[in-house]
Parts: C-alpha cells; structure tokens; sequence
C-alpha cells in the first residue's frame, strides 16, 4: 500500500501487529504479552509523519482484535484480527483523526506527549468516541455502513449507550 510508511503498510496488509521485545528483567529478549489486550479489544493504529509535532499524531486504522499471541506457544507475539470489524484511514481521513483529541496522559492531561514505549491503554469510552468519529468521517463513502455497524457492535459488546457518550477529552481539547 502506498499511502503510508513501510511498518504501517505491512501492518494494514497482514492485520497483524507486533508490540515488541521485553528490555529487561528475567524476560528480557521475549515478545511482549499486552497483559489489558483480549479477543474484541480495540487496536487503535496511530503514526505521525518526519518532522510533525507529537500532537500531530494521527490514527490511521483501527481494528477488533481476535488472537494475541501466546508466548509459550508462539514467539512472535503478535495481536492479530481476522475480524470483519477493520477499517483503514486514507491520509486524509487520518490526518482529520488526530490522536490526541482522544487520549490524555494521566500525569499531565493538557501536554500531548508519547514518551517511551509502542502502546496506550485506554478505557472502552474513548475507544468507542474514536470509532463514532471514524463513522463520522466515513459517511457517504464505501465504509460508512461498515463503520457504523463497528461502532454499534463496539458499543454493545461493552456495555455502552452509543446516543450519550461523553464528548473527547483528549490533551488538544484542554
């Protein structure tokens, strides 16, 4: 796919991300177990272009997922879906997404700052703000009933009323 950098192509052909190596500890060298990752979680995909600002960052796929790998048994670790429920951004859907409208860091809410590590944790809520604005954004296109029924399935499967969720209160909306 041309649209976007190496990682993310290979990652919107296979559907598949790998989150990385244990730096230390008794694991050390090991893929990673995202331990709050489970079938139906939601992968939320996120980049920022060479040179772009961190509160530039942008999400540009998101997907259900439905196998992460289990270290004992596979090594590679991977977060897999083979779900119906994954939908890829074009740039510039993505660059209408940005990530930081969503997420805030818990010791310093109103600063868009990544700091270390491949991945964020966050509540069903936010997840399910992300996929109502993907269905937003996707209305009147091939994805819009895609989208939609993502939406709603997130929403039922977590509990969630999908007419009063909470407006974003991401680090850009401080």
């Amino acid at each position: 796919d041309g649209d976007y950098l190496c990682d993310e192509s290979r990652i919107l052909r296979d559907w598949a991300i790998f989150p990385g190596i244990v730096q230390k500890g008794t694991r050390k060298g090991e893929a990673m177990k995202l331990q709050q990752v489970q079938t139906n979680s939601l992968c939320v995909l996120t980049t920022r272009e060479t040179g772009m600002k961190e509160a530039d960052r942008f999400i540009f796929a998101v997907f259900l997922v439905t196998k992460q790998a289990d270290n004992r048994k596979d090594l590679d670790g991977r977060i897999t879906t083979s779900s119906e429920f994954r939908i890829k951004l074009s740039p510039s859907e993505a660059k209408n997404l940005l990530y930081w409208t969503f997420h805030e860091n818990t010791k310093d809410p109103n600063k868009a700052v990544w700091g270390q590590g491949l991945h964020r944790y966050f509540e069903n809520e936010e997840a399910a703000q992300i996929l109502y604005a993907i269905r937003e954004l996707k209305k009147g296109s091939e994805e819009e009933e895609l989208s939609a029924k993502f939406f709603q399935y997130f929403c039922e499967i977590n509990n969630l009323d999908s007419s009063v969720l909470a407006e974003p209160h991401g680090a850009l909306t401080k």
